[in-house]
C-alpha cells in the first residue's frame, strides 16, 4: 500500500481536519458513555476483569495508551491545560485527552491566523 497516496498530510499539523477528528472521537465517546447503559446480564468491570484474560490485556493496553497520550500532551503541548489534562488523562483517559488535544490545536490555529502569511 502506498501511504503517499493516503491523504494523511491533513493530520500532521493543527488544522480543521485534525480538530474535526478529535471532536468526532470525543462525541462518539460521550454518546457511548451516555447511551451505552448497563444491560441485563452485564458482569460489570471488576467481574469482567476477574473472568477474562482478554479484558485484562485490553485494560492494560488502554492504560499504556493513556500514559503515552499523557506524555505526548505534556511534552508537546503549548497551552496551560497540557499538564492538568495529561495528569487527568491517567485517570479518565480520552475524556480528558481528546478535549485537551482539540484545545491545543484550536489555539495553534488561532495563533496561526493572527500571523501574516510567509512567502
Amino acid at each position: 500500500m502506498n501511504l503517499d497516496a493516503v491523504p494523511l498530510e491533513n493530520y500532521r499539523r493543527p488544522g480543521p481536519a485534525r480538530l474535526r477528528l478529535y471532536l468526532s472521537l470525543l462525541l462518539m465517546l460521550v454518546l457511548t458513555a451516555i447511551l451505552g447503559k448497563k444491560r441485563d446480564g452485564d458482569l460489570g468491570t471488576v467481574e469482567t476483569l476477574k473472568r477474562s484474560s482478554f479484558a485484562r490485556i485490553m485494560f492494560m493496553d488502554i492504560g499504556a495508551l493513556s500514559t503515552l497520550g499523557a506524555l505526548y500532551l505534556a511534552l508537546n503541548g503549548k497551552t496551560r491545560v497540557r499538564v492538568p489534562a495529561a495528569v487527568a488523562s491517567l485517570a479518565v483517559g480520552s475524556f480528558s485527552l481528546l478535549p485537551a488535544l482539540a484545545y491545543e490545536d484550536w489555539k495553534a490555529m488561532q495563533e496561526g491566523a493572527d500571523q501574516p502569511p510567509q512567502n
